[in-house]
């Protein structure tokens, strides 16, 4: 992973240069005043259960937004998707037919209507793409994580950033622990030096799958390579990132706020395959460490088993005591803890900031620091698919993407090659 890439600084200046001869402050002006009162339209991308979810979450947040326009790859989606919206807010999920938009390029459609808002919640291959073409369309979004699941990916998203910044959309990102009440208190202490300095980081992500994998043998005789992998997306490394970009990431963004945002510089770790019997390709269980410059080492255990002991849960190691998040934050040591507030809806308060930042006209957006954890993600994986310890320096300026070049529905897939270390 040493091949050259385009710099991330002339990325950048390419961005910039795309968002040339804008003029930023009267457009600005111009939709503070407009989007203060008036209804929001809502366009969602992805109508799968996560797609369904942030939909809810963003109704219940801002009261006078609704729902205009859905896309999906399976026009069944998008029928159940407004059939359940539509009877769980009564004339808030306003959908006509010409605003359902169906097929890998259904998502274009979306945005050539006059929608304010997208959700992006698409399996993860698809958000580089969707998010730079939503920014050039001026839509302010909700992008769920992982960002990306390749690096060029990853510098794709931070390009849609720099340009998003240009014209001061707001964007907020599917890291929602950033928006527990409980955990942004835990970290307030935890900087204000309730443990001393953190020293260590200590992770378990220990789940079921999120999706259950679907049995070889029940593969239509009819359905495409490509339609069957959309199904099964979590099985696929291209599609999903696999289980540790797309879920552990969260352990990744816990362990990057614990040490003040802070990126690790290198990884080394190991895994396997010892659950799935699918057909796709990716790894089941992950145990990475990650070093910081200072050389401290850090451990994110992670596993997608079934039948087995489930736990997510967090350790900073400090000086004075230890802070345990996510779950019942607390503090043991020196100065002990335990948060006491009243419980809230991370989900949807992370739409409760992103309608009020658009109703305000206030910017915000957290675009590319979603991208750099993304990013440490894929340096844990890729370092316990080679066997290699990796430096996070040198993936930057990986070229490897693993979607497909020009995906259609009719592309023939190779079969799954699942990664094998030392290869």
């Amino acid at each position: 992973m040493t091949a050259p890439l385009l710099p991330r600084r002339q990325f950048l200046k390419t961005a910039l240069a795309a968002a040339g001869g804008f003029a930023a402050a009267p457009w600005l002006a111009r939709a503070q005043e407009v989007l203060s009162e008036r209804p929001l339209k809502i366009g969602v991308v992805g109508c799968g259960g996560r797609g369904l979810g942030a939909a809810a979450n963003a109704l219940r947040a801002d009261g006078r937004s609704f729902v205009s326009a859905l896309a999906d790859v399976f026009p069944e989606r998008i029928e159940v998707a407004r059939r359940l919206l539509g009877s769980q807010f009564p004339g808030r999920a306003q959908v006509d037919d010409e605003h359902c938009c169906a097929g890998l390029d259904g998502y274009k459609k979306l945005l050539s209507t006059d929608v304010d808002v997208v959700i992006l919640a698409t399996p993860p291959c698809f958000r580089p793409d969707m998010a730079a073409a939503a920014v050039r369309a001026r839509k302010h979004l909700y992008v769920e994580k992982p960002v990306a699941v390749d690096v060029p990916g990853v510098l794709s998203i931070l390009q849609t950033a720099e340009l998003a910044r240009e014209r001061r959309l707001v964007i907020l990102d599917g890291y929602c622990w950033r928006y527990d009440a409980a955990n942004v208190e835990a970290h307030r202490l935890l900087d204000a030096g309730a443990i001393g300095k953190p020293l260590h980081f200590d992770a378990k992500y220990y789940a079921a799958p999120p999706k259950s994998p679907l049995a070889r043998d029940s593969r239509p005789a009819n359905e495409s390579d490509v339609a069957w992998a959309l199904r099964n997306w979590t099985a696929w490394n291209w599609l999903s990132g696999g289980p540790f970009v797309e879920q552990a990431c969260h352990a990744v963004d816990g362990m990057i706020w614990s040490f003040g945002e802070r990126l690790p510089v290198a990884a080394k770790g190991c895994g396997g395959r010892a659950q799935r019997r699918d057909d796709g390709d990716v790894w089941d269980h992950y145990d990475v460490y990650f070093e910081y410059e200072d050389g401290s080492e850090h451990h994110i255990s992670s596993r997608q088993w079934t039948g087995s002991h489930g736990e997510i849960a967090d350790c900073t190691i400090g000086e004075r005591g230890t802070l345990h998040t996510p779950y019942r934050p607390r503090i043991l040591g020196e100065n002990r803890w335990r948060y006491r507030g009243e419980p809230n809806n991370m989900y949807e308060a992370t739409h409760v900031e992103f309608f009020r930042c658009i109703r305000a006209g206030e910017w915000k957006q957290t675009l590319a620091q979603a991208a750099e954890k993304t990013l440490v993600a894929i340096l844990g994986r890729e370092a316990a698919h080679t066997g290699k310890r990796l430096m996070l320096d040198d993936l930057r300026r990986s070229t490897v993407q693993l979607m497909p070049d020009r995906l259609t529905m009719e592309t023939r897939l190779s079969p799954a090659r699942i990664p094998f270390p030392g290869t």
